[in-house]
């Protein structure tokens, strides 16, 4: 089942004392000419509970991003958000095309190959450094890892919670 945001970074240690703090993307990318941005706002989660806080500013810096939420003057203040999970709400993200999906939604999907043959059930993803990857896991426990790319996945129905894919077996 979707849910309303898509897990986006880490907040790291505070930068200076004015309450501006690192954030770090999982998916990590060398900013371009400083066009990279980020929503309006975005989730702070603790144990299952995520907070709508209000970007103040933000900056591109190599690790990631210098941020400051509203509310947030001070270092001390920055200090006890370490650590804390950032999320983008769903609501803020561009509408996808018909063949496109968040990796995040393809969690728990079913997987089948082209000839319809169950594969397993995708477990979790990692980023290799080149591409998203998915871990299927089989009804034995085998482990097989797909690139989540055009070439490997054909088709992803996610009403149905599943996945079609070339594994170039």
């Amino acid at each position: 089942m979707r849910s309303d945001w898509l897990p986006f970074g880490i907040v790291g240690r505070p930068h200076g004392t004015r309450g501006e703090m690192y954030l770090h993307p999982y998916a990590r990318s060398e900013p371009s000419s400083g066009t990279r941005t980020l929503p309006s706002s975005l989730l702070l989660l603790r144990d299952g509970v995520a907070q709508e806080v209000s970007v103040a500013s933000a900056r591109a810096v190599r690790e990631g991003f210098l941020i400051r939420f509203d509310g947030i003057a001070d270092r001390a203040t920055a200090a006890s958000l370490v650590g804390r999970e950032v999320g983008v709400p769903r609501r803020q993200l561009p509408e996808l095309g018909a063949a496109e999906f968040y990796v995040e939604d393809i969690l728990d999907c079913e997987v089948v190959d082209v000839r319809g043959g169950a594969l397993g059930r995708v477990r979790g993803t990692f980023w290799n450094g080149a591409h998203d990857v998915m871990v299927i896991v089989d009804s034995e426990g085998g482990e097989r890892f797909v690139p989540v790319v055009a070439e490997y996945v054909l088709s992803f129905d996610g009403d149905g919670r599943c996945l079609v894919v070339d594994p170039h077996d």
